[in-house]
């Protein structure tokens, strides 16, 4: 049997609304921490439109998408922001809502899960 090793741990709270962890982003300048819920079934990293306004994003020039899910669709754009968990931090392209009100951040497979080896290990079984 092969055993995985990591060089960080990340211990999240347990909660029946998914895992959330903190996570920084970054953008001309500017950083700021904000929560995330770490979603493998998302395409991307998504954020909400405030946050986008906050690091000083131009929103709407970025790179344009529709994104579809269980609650219908949603236009976003994509910026390039430094974003960072811990001390693992790279430049990626992630997606700030058109509009205001979004519920909650995900990290998404491009942008975040790719870039990573990543074991969730949901029970306490495992844990020290």
């Amino acid at each position: 049997m092969k055993q995985l090793t990591f060089d960080q741990e990340y211990v999240y709270g347990d909660s029946g609304e998914g895992i959330s962890i903190e996570v920084s982003l970054g953008f001309g300048g500017i950083s700021i921490e904000v929560e995330a819920k770490v979603d493998p079934g998302a395409t991307v990293c998504l954020f909400s439109h405030e946050i986008g306004l906050k690091l000083g994003i131009p929103n709407e020039q970025g790179i344009p998408i529709r994104l579809s899910g269980l609650a219908g669709s949603l236009e976003a754009y994509g910026h390039e922001v430094t974003l960072q968990t811990g001390d693992i931090a790279f430049q990626s392209v992630v997606y700030f809502a058109k509009h205001p009100g979004l519920q909650r951040n995900l990290l998404g497979r491009q942008g975040r899960l790719r870039n990573l080896k990543l074991a969730v290990i949901d029970y306490e079984f495992w844990r020290d």
